[in-house]
């Protein structure tokens, strides 16, 4: 499984809406299109964290990575590759 299909899968399973991964493009809102609140935030990172084997760091979550998909596909990819050259 890509990446891709491993972080919608994440996002899927976080949301109280019904969704399919291919409603899942580069430029929805996360929080608005997903129904994204503070609590299901938090599991989302929990998820990710655990999922692709990175840290999220606290003062990067006001960055807008969940503004976007594509923004917070980014910042996984980002972490990973950082995570990876420790």
């Amino acid at each position: 499984m890509s990446m891709d299909d491993r972080l919608k899968e994440i996002l899927i399973r976080s949301t109280r809406k019904t969704i399919s991964a291919e409603e899942i493009v580069s430029d929805t809102d996360l929080v608005n299109e997903l129904a994204l609140d503070s609590i299901l935030i938090v599991n989302l990172f929990a998820d990710l964290e655990e999922e692709f084997n990175i840290t999220i760091l606290v003062h990067e979550i006001n960055k807008p990575i969940l503004s976007e998909y594509r923004l917070l596909r980014e910042y996984v990819q980002e972490r990973m590759v950082l995570q990876e050259s420790q």
